[in-house]
Parts: C-alpha cells; structure tokens; sequence
C-alpha cells in the first residue's frame, strides 16, 4: 500500500504507490546532485534480489505445484494467482512494507508487500507482469504530528502471448488481475512497471525511517529508490522534505525550485514548496505555487485539497462548486459528500449537512472510513 505522509508543517509525502514517470526528453541533472555532502551518512540498504527472494523450500513447493498445473492444461497467470489465493487465506492487511520472504514468515503485509510477493512468484513462473497504480482517499491518521496517507498498486499476471497470423495482432494482452485490498471507492492514477515497484518499496521504507527520525537510514533508502526513478516527482519531494526535516532548508529550496524549473511537480510537492514559501516571506513565490496548486489539480485527491484551501479562505461557494465537480466526475466516493456536509455545517444548513453525510456513509466501502461518517452523522442527530 503506498505510503503518504504528510507533516503537519504542512509537509506532504507520497511514496508507497505513485504513478510511473517517463524520463525527460531533454537530459536533465538528477535531483542527488543537489543534495547535502555532509548531512547524511549513507547506511547499508537491502539488495533488489533479496527484495524478491523466496526461501528455498517454498521455491521448490511453488514449483511442483506450478509445473503440475500447467501440465494439465491450466494457464500459467492462474495458477499462480490461484496459489496466492489459498496461500494468503489467513493473510493479515496491515501498513507494514515487508520483502516476500516477511511477507510469508510473518503472513501479513500491505499491498506493495504483496505486489512484491506476487511478483516473486511469477519471477519464478516465469510470468510477465504489469501494474495500476489505484488510489483511495483515505481517513487521515496521525502518527507523531504526521497524517499518513495510503494508495495501493494492482498487479496483472499475464497470459502467455498469443500466436497470431501474419496479418493479426494482439491488441490487449489477456490476463489476471491481483488486487487483494478491492474498493469501491477507488480510482485510477496510472499505469506502473517492476522499476516503480521496487522504487516504492525503497521510498515506503524511506517514510519509515524519516517518521522514527533516522535521516541517515532515510536518506540511504532514498537514494536508492532514485535509481529506479529519478525522475518522480514525490521522491524529488521526500528529498526536500528530508533536508527540511534535517535543518537544511537552503538545500530543500533548491530541490523544490529544480522540481519547478524541470516540470516534475505534484500537488504533494507544491504544498510543501508552498509552505517553506511562506516562511522565507517570498509573497511572489507564494502566488507563483498558489495558482500551480489550483491550475494542476488532476486527481479527485487533488481537488479536494483544492476544496479545502477554498474553506479555509472562507470562500465557501467557491468550495461547494469544486467539490460537486468532483462529484460528477468520480460520484461513487465519499469523500466529497463528507467535505460538503462540515461546509454546510458551518454555515448553519443542518438539513444539507445531515444529506451529506448520510451520502457519504451511503457511498463508502472501508469500514473505517464508514465508521467515521457514521459517528459524525449520529452526532449531528443527537445535538439536533
């Protein structure tokens, strides 16, 4: 599951399922070029194999069962999608971002760690892979002055190649598609690859470590998920968030202003941007990010966000229009409902705001975030 954070500075990271980013067309400096020499210590990093390695026996288990299945005739993409199926039956969902050898020893995991463990079973399959990024907008959870955040990746299995004639061609690949954590208020962000997946191992645990204030250890994980994709926008923002948190704010400007001049910005990153903005007092700079955030909004996430800095500017109307856009646009997701009941809220329109919010408990699927709607609609109905 991806991992986000934001602190409450307000400092916005999304590392665990970000969507994949093409290189420039036009080389550009890796963003490690401008980072502190003397800041950091690096620290030894788990391998990318060791990141897919299954023990021994389990290999050889997986491997009778697999050639056994596909000897009778049953497709190679399912049965390692039916494998998993029986293999994470008492499976635990949590927030932890585990190798597929934790995953199995520890049978828990969040959803990188099982796109992780499905990968390393089709490593061994020898089944091609491709992955979606899907986001959810979550109920916020604070951790030590932190709200975390979370998006998961899909994975698909893919059926052999087919054979065509010489006048054919495949025009979608068949296959199976793994997604153990299926919501109804869902959306998707992007299409992703293996090098995004092992880059968001790298920059989950990177998240781990700057939340328990190891910036060596962060820092070390880091640069290492830059490798696979130096050029994502919401590692290029860990890294200034990590320098600010490391009391190297000269340093976090610089990786934000290469991030505007290069064009490789997200909403994340210009919040961050925006905030360290305001407190070196540059009025023209705060401007400049202001109208970024509200002409670059994408994601139904994004433009709640945007919603959200209209309430806070007591631009109310304006908030209540952008949220019913989003409503048109994605109308099975609470969220919007519930942003539009606190707003109906405080402007006194109790009837409106208990419409919202029974919508809102109406349109959600996770049980938390249900749970929430719900209190807050039995609240609203006890004080009335």
């Amino acid at each position: 599951m991806m991992k986000s954070l934001a602190l409450l500075s307000i400092l916005f990271l999304i590392t665990a399922c970000n969507s994949s980013k093409e290189v420039p067309e036009t080389a550009i400096p890796f963003v490690n070029t401008l980072f502190s020499e003397n800041a950091f210590q690096v620290q030894p990093t788990i391998e990318e194999s060791e990141i897919f390695l299954l023990p021994q026996q389990e290999q050889r288990k997986f491997l009778a069962h697999f050639n056994k299945q596909v000897e009778q005739g049953i497709r190679p993409d399912k049965v390692v999608f039916n494998y998993l199926e029986q293999r994470l039956d008492n499976f635990t969902y949590d927030g932890a971002t585990l190798t597929a050898q934790e995953s199995l020893t520890r049978n828990e995991g969040n959803c990188i760690s099982l796109a992780i463990l499905t990968q390393a079973y089709a490593n061994l399959a020898q089944v091609e892979t491709t992955f979606r990024e899907v986001g959810t907008i979550p109920v916020f959870r604070k951790d030590n002055n932190t709200i975390l955040i979370s998006n998961h990746f899909r994975t698909k299995l893919l059926a052999p190649k087919r054979v065509t004639g010489a006048n054919e061609f495949e025009i979608l690949r068949a296959g199976t598609v793994v997604d153990y954590f299926p919501a109804q208020d869902s959306f998707f962000i992007d299409a992703a690859h293996y090098h995004d997946l092992v880059a968001k191992y790298y920059a989950n645990k990177s998240v781990d470590a700057l939340l328990d204030e190891q910036f060596d250890e962060s820092y070390s994980l880091l640069t290492k998920a830059l490798i696979y994709t130096p050029y994502d926008p919401e590692l290029i923002n860990l890294a200034a968030v990590l320098h600010r948190r490391s009391d190297k704010k000269a340093h976090a400007l610089q990786i934000f202003e290469y991030a505007k001049n290069h064009g490789l910005t997200s909403q994340n990153l210009l919040v961050n941007y925006l905030s360290l903005a305001k407190a070196q007092t540059n009025p023209v700079l705060v401007a400049h990010l202001e109208a970024s955030l509200d002409s670059n909004a994408s994601t139904p996430f994004d433009k709640i966000q945007l919603a959200q800095r209209s309430v806070k500017k007591g631009k109310y109307n304006k908030a209540i229009r952008e949220l019913k856009e989003v409503i048109l646009e994605v109308p099975y997701i609470p969220e919007p409902y519930f942003e539009l009941a606190r707003i109906y809220y405080v402007k006194g329109e109790l009837d409106m705001t208990a419409r919202f919010l029974t919508l809102a408990v109406e349109k959600s699927s996770d049980p938390e975030k249900r749970a929430l709607f719900q209190a807050k609609q039995d609240a609203l109905s006890s004080n009335r």
